[in-house]
């Protein structure tokens, strides 16, 4: 497997944190993850997550998002096709419907209490609370394996 998963790189624009990572995939790959979250991700609070902001094309059929929690600093996953995970599980499959060859997102909000709230946008699913562990990871869920490209991956908080 030649997945190269880029460490998040952390910066303050206007008084907000933003987490920027690039995962490279090839075709021997179904899925394509993301590292753990970073440490000065809050997961208290509210924050956004943008997939694939640069639009690159990155599978030839729908291409959901997948988010594992994680419950220490050895969380990772690894493996190929379902990844295997490390100190954490599945929190919700499918989160964003499909990234194959557009930038989307989703606001994760520990505090919202309501159902998942439909967006105008195609495949968003919204606002949904995934509880409050100390790190999250995300996962290209492919059903065959991917195109070979770089998923950009934003967090916003």
């Amino acid at each position: 497997m030649a997945l190269t998963q880029g460490a998040w790189t952390v910066k303050t624009v206007n008084g907000k944190m933003i987490a920027e990572c690039d995962v490279t995939q090839t075709t021997a790959e179904n899925d394509a993850y993301t590292l753990k979250t970073p440490k000065q991700l809050d997961t208290t609070k509210p924050f956004r997550v943008l997939v694939n902001t640069a639009g690159a094309t990155l599978d030839g059929s729908a291409l959901p998002v997948d988010v594992y929690a994680g419950y220490s600093d050895d969380f990772a996953l690894s493996g190929d096709d379902g990844p295997d995970v490390t100190d954490g599980d599945l929190a919700l499959a499918d989160v964003i419907d499909d990234v194959k060859s557009v930038k989307n997102g989703i606001l994760i909000d520990p505090n919202y209490t309501g159902s998942r709230v439909t967006s105008t946008l195609a495949g968003v699913r919204g606002v949904v609370n995934l509880g409050t562990p100390p790190y999250f990871a995300f996962n290209l869920d492919g059903a065959t394996t991917l195109t070979a490209g770089t998923c950009h991956w934003v967090l916003i908080q």
